[in-house]
Parts: C-alpha cells; sequence; structure tokens
C-alpha cells in the first residue's frame, strides 16, 4: 500500500512539473521545489511517462522544458537514457542546449560500447536531426570503424549534417580521416569549412599545411580568420616556414578586424 502512494504522488509530481513547464506564468522556483522532489521520490514506472513528457516538450517547442525534464531524465535513469536523451536533443529548439550536450557526451563516456550500439546505425538514420546529434556524439566515442559513415556524410546534401563531421574525423586522428578533412576545405559551406580547419588545426599534421593556406583567400572572413586560427595551433617552427609566415603576414593586414586580430595572435 505504502509502495503505491509512493508511485502515485510521484507521478503526480511528474504531471505537475510538465504542467508546470508548460505555463509561461508558473513560478519557477517552485517548479524546482517539484523537481527536486520528484528525483527523490523517482519510481522507474514513471519512465514511459516521463518520456511521453520529454517528446511533448520538445513538440511543443518549449526548450526550458526540456531541459529540465531531460535533466531529470539523466538523472534517475542515467546512461540508460541515452537514447531518448539524443532524440530529444535532435530537435532543434534554437537553445544552445549547453547542459544536455556536456549530459549527452559524460553519458556515452561512461559506457563507450553500449553507446556506440545504437549511435552507429542512428549515424544513419532517416531523421536528418538524430542523424546529425549521432554523427557529432560518435566523437566522444570515437572508433576507426567509423571513417566509412563519416566519408558518406561527408557529402550528404543536409549542410548542418556535414558541419558536424569534421569534429568527428578529427577526434579518429588518423591520416585517412585527415584526407576527408582536406576534402571538406572545399564544401561550399562556410561552417563546413571552418568546422574543418577547426579540426586540421587541432590535428596540426604538417602535410595539411597547403591544404589550410590555400584558403586564406577564401571571400568569407570568417574562414579567413580561421586559417589564422588553425596555423596558430602548428608549431612554431612550422608557423615560421616562408609559405605559412607569409600567409599570416597577409592575414594580420586583411580588410576585415577579426581576421587581423587572429593573424596576430598567431604570428606571436
Amino acid at each position: 500500500m505504502e509502495s503505491r502512494r509512493s508511485v502515485s504522488s510521484a507521478g503526480a509530481r511528474l504531471d505537475d512539473l510538465a504542467a508546470g513547464l508548460a505555463d509561461q506564468d508558473s513560478d519557477l522556483d517552485a517548479l524546482h521545489e517539484v523537481e527536486k522532489a520528484l528525483v527523490a521520490s523517482w519510481e522507474p514506472q514513471l519512465l514511459p511517462r516521463l518520456e511521453e513528457h520529454l517528446t511533448a516538450a520538445g513538440e511543443a517547442r518549449n526548450w526550458y522544458a526540456r531541459a529540465v525534464l531531460a535533466g531529470v531524465l539523466a538523472e534517475t535513469v542515467g546512461r540508460a537514457a541515452l537514447p531518448a536523451l539524443v532524440q530529444a536533443y535532435s530537435r532543434d529548439l534554437g537553445d544552445d542546449q549547453d547542459s544536455l550536450t556536456t549530459t549527452l557526451h559524460v553519458l556515452a563516456r561512461e559506457d563507450p560500447a553500449a553507446a556506440r550500439a545504437f549511435l552507429v546505425p542512428w549515424a544513419d538514420h532517416a531523421d536528418p536531426g538524430v542523424r546529425r546529434t549521432a554523427i557529432w556524439l560518435l566523437g566522444f566515442v570515437p572508433d576507426s570503424a567509423d571513417l566509412p559513415m563519416l566519408t558518406r556524410a561527408a557529402a550528404d546534401p543536409d549542410e548542418r549534417i556535414r558541419s558536424v563531421v569534421p569534429g568527428t574525423l578529427g577526434s579518429l586522428g588518423t591520416a585517412s580521416a585527415g584526407e576527408v578533412l582536406v576534402g571538406l576545405l572545399l564544401d561550399p559551406s562556410e561552417q563546413v569549412r571552418v568546422s574543418a580547419l577547426g579540426s586540421l588545426g587541432y590535428a596540426a599534421r604538417a602535410e595539411t599545411l597547403p591544404h589550410i593556406r590555400a584558403l586564406a583567400d577564401d571571400q568569407r572572413p570568417r574562414v579567413r580568420a580561421w586559417v589564422a586560427i588553425a596555423l596558430g595551433h602548428f608549431p612554431q617552427e612550422e608557423r615560421g616556414r616562408p609559405d605559412t609566415s607569409r600567409v599570416l603576414n597577409r592575414l594580420a593586414d586583411d580588410p576585415d578586424r577579426y581576421v587581423r586580430e587572429q593573424a596576430a595572435k598567431a604570428l606571436s
């Protein structure tokens, strides 16, 4: 009898929390107290209902409700919640998702094999948002076997998917992954080129220098700035070579202030 009352009480708290999060006039401090009480009285039988509320928050484009309910799910269920959290994260609601981003890669790293068991097939998911999230998260549990999938993803028609590929390629740290990254420097998307420059700069492989320098004439100032940022990650010996120093000095005189600032940092 006591167990039944406990479940009923926890279920009521969950429903109260979801209803309050859907009401813009709710007292956030009071909702936080309900959230803490729900976590303290959690019952496993509530998982399907919590997942329903989380899905509903996404469908209502309520980013705050999603963040709170995802936090409850992660705290009460742990890494077993990862598939549901990935699906929740994959819907773009316009917020930065900082806390959920951290939660996802922390949980994935707790059990890489379990995470990869569903992330690898989801990297070819029909839903572009799920596909993008899976490819991004695989970068925290990398395996060289992912290279063929990442090579396909590098040619995906969706720019937002291509933009996460460089980070995951960079986590592989292989010459073959570097070759795919170099190819992405020619991508028509500014964001993809910037992402590729970021990963190539972090890897700082000498054979990629000519390809990085070639983007110093890119029409987009942000790309030119990231050329300087990428070159700044290379050892001083590489930055001091004539071809590289000429590029950095030219960028230091760029019409764009941000480009000049990044070139100055790379030259210092």
